[in-house]
């Protein structure tokens, strides 16, 4: 895939009701586009579906991440704001509260309405824009501009 250059604007959102901090919000939207341009895309917007934590799900149990702390985000471009699809994103840090990328993994592009907190929660990853809070800050542009060989 080709890198993205000129501005992006990006949107970015918590869950509706999170308790995370100022501070470690502007921290995690930090971290959270730091792992979406892993994959070299221009997202336009992303979901910080989670602060720091170091726990994961394996076999359908609750365990801690072999990989350590990090956040979870989906991030969407255009093209799967406009088809309801996102890629859900871990980004891995040395620490709790270390917001330094140090790795990133990310899960093939999902529907939306992708059952999230157990299929019996009635919770889905990326519900409509009233059922989350907008980052203050958002829209957020930035710059990619090519290298010069």
């Amino acid at each position: 895939m080709a890198a993205a250059q000129g501005i992006n604007f990006v949107r970015f959102f918590f869950y509706e009701g999170n308790t995370i901090s100022a501070v470690r919000k502007k921290a995690l939207v930090a971290l959270a586009y730091a792992t979406a341009r892993d994959q070299q895309l221009a997202p336009r917007a992303i979901l910080i579906r989670a602060d720091l934590h170091e726990t994961t799900t394996i076999e359908g149990k609750r365990v801690k991440d072999p990989k350590g702390w990090h956040g979870t985000f989906a991030f969407k471009t255009d093209d799967q704001v406009q088809r309801e699809f996102h890629v859900a994103s871990h980004g891995y840090t040395n620490g709790k509260e270390n917001f330094v990328l140090t790795d990133a993994t990310h899960d093939p592009e999902k529907s939306d309405k992708v059952p999230r907190g157990g299929k019996n929660s009635g919770k889905i990853v990326w519900p409509s824009e009233d059922a989350l809070d907008e980052y203050v800050d958002s829209p957020i542009g930035y710059s990619h501009l090519p290298t010069q060989a």
